[in-house]
């Protein structure tokens, strides 16, 4: 078998993809897109403050996905990835439908499935980990583990208590 091989293949994938979208958020690579835009866009979808969630997602798919591509600090950048792509999933995918040409989920679900899959399994052998004998002690690992679960927890929660109702629909008229 070549797992170490297939580790490799999957984290510069999903990380080569992930940094891209972390960095258009800051105007690089020709997309157009500013840190304040992405701001006005999470403040529209009611994660607020806009510019801290923006900041967040941003930093994590940049650095999570570098260091998801590096294999560096095990488990650390594939469950940065994973956990920013399951907040937008929900929030700004799931509303959507399945198809990313409308939207949908097809795109991140299995992005965030390829991260978090790194991060259960480890980085393999050919990674910086591997090459230079770093693992994170299980302690450690664990206490990472509840800190992505609180920020889904706290992205998700603050989305729930901002995010713009429904206008509610005019009353039908009477006959008369």
């Amino acid at each position: 078998m070549y797992v170490d091989f297939a580790l490799l293949v999957l984290r510069v994938a999903v990380g080569v993809v992930i940094i891209g979208h972390g960095i258009l958020k800051w105007g690089w690579l020709g997309g157009g897109g500013s840190l304040t835009g992405v701001a006005g866009w999470f403040n529209g979808l009611g994660c607020r403050p806009g510019m801290f969630w923006a900041l967040v997602a941003s930093l994590a798919e940049a650095v999570g996905g570098a260091l998801t591509v590096l294999g560096l600090g095990g488990p650390i950048g594939p469950s940065v990835v994973a956990a920013d792509l399951v907040v937008v999933t929900v929030v700004a995918h799931l509303p959507k439908g399945f198809w990313a040409q409308k939207g949908g989920w097809e795109f991140p679900v299995p992005l965030a499935a390829g991260a978090l899959a790194i991060a259960l399994i480890g980085n393999g052998r050919w990674s910086l980990d591997g090459l230079l004998g770093i693992a994170l002690p299980d302690s450690l690992v664990q206490a990472w583990a509840a800190l992505m679960i609180v920020g889904v927890v706290l992205a998700l929660g603050s989305w729930l208590v901002f995010r713009p109702k429904p206008a509610p629909k005019p009353a039908q008229q009477q006959a008369a």
